[in-house]
């Protein structure tokens, strides 16, 4: 069992622990971790801004653009900073028009692993340079608990109907339904989101309750197996669903994959 092995430690003065340790993992699972997006990408951020003078913006605190040209530019799956919509051209304006980049930033600062606002430099913790230092597999843990216990998850799911907070231990519920889950079988999304919906207490608090399941169901898809497809954990299935003279992705079903097993249980014992 996990809560059995002797962890490593991350920072001995916060309590925070790697819970598992390379040779709890076997070798593909091992290279599975380092090839990660997510992790590789906030490995690019933080070495960019260790090796490189960078200063918040004014107004918000945030890279400016140049560093965030930068760095994007560097990312696994570099995202588009220009896109051309009928026939005009929308240019990146901030480091928020960024998701990908902001998501990053956040799990950063709220992790301890740096520091920076506004007019001042961003540097790297002592934690974030053991950050740097870590085994992959401890990196994506820390990243994962990290948005687990400290980020407000209405960052991906930023909906007035949703309140300003989730309720209390709905993080927690959320971690127990996916535990109960078998790895590798379809999970039909319906049932599940409904479940955790109701277990967790989650509920629409604009005046309109005429599409409120509909969009629960969109704060369980973007907040909780949305973020674990960043993570890897979770494959999703989708399918076109018409929508006027188009179509738009309906998911349908998703499965728990052995990595994510493992995140999961670690997580637990965090």
């Amino acid at each position: 069992m996990l809560k059995e092995e002797q962890p490593f430690d991350v920072d001995e003065t916060e309590g925070r622990r790697f819970i598992i340790r390379p040779h709890m993992i076997g070798a593909d699972v091992a290279a599975w971790f380092d090839a990660l997006a997510l992790r590789r990408d906030m490995v690019t951020l933080l070495t960019y801004l260790r090796d490189n003078r960078v200063v918040g913006t004014q107004a918000t605190g945030n890279l400016p653009l140049k560093a965030v040209r930068e760095v994007t530019a560097r990312f696994v799956n570099p995202p588009k900073l220009e896109v051309e919509l009928a026939g005009r051209i929308s240019r990146t304006r901030s480091e928020f028009d960024v998701r990908q980049l902001y998501f990053l930033h956040t799990l950063a600062q709220a992790g301890g692993l740096l520091k920076g606002k506004a007019l001042r430099r961003f540097e790297l913790t002592p934690l974030g340079v053991k950050f740097l230092a870590a085994p992959a597999i401890g990196q994506v843990h820390i990243m994962l608990a990290t948005w687990w216990t400290q980020v407000n998850w209405l960052f991906a799911y930023a909906f007035r109907g949703m309140g300003e907070r989730l309720p209390d231990g709905f993080e927690a519920t959320a971690l127990n339904h996916l535990l109960a889950l078998p790895v590798g079988s379809n999970i039909p999304f319906e049932p599940f989101a409904d479940k955790l919906v109701q277990d967790g207490g989650l509920t629409w608090t604009a005046p309109d309750l005429t599409h409120a399941r509909m969009l629960l169901h969109g704060a369980v898809e973007h907040m909780v197996l949305g973020i674990l497809e960043d993570f890897g954990m979770v494959e999703l299935q989708q399918r076109e669903k018409p929508l006027g003279k188009g179509t738009i992705p309906e998911l349908v079903a998703f499965r728990v994959k052995p990595a994510g097993r493992i995140l999961l249980e670690a997580l637990a014992a965090w």
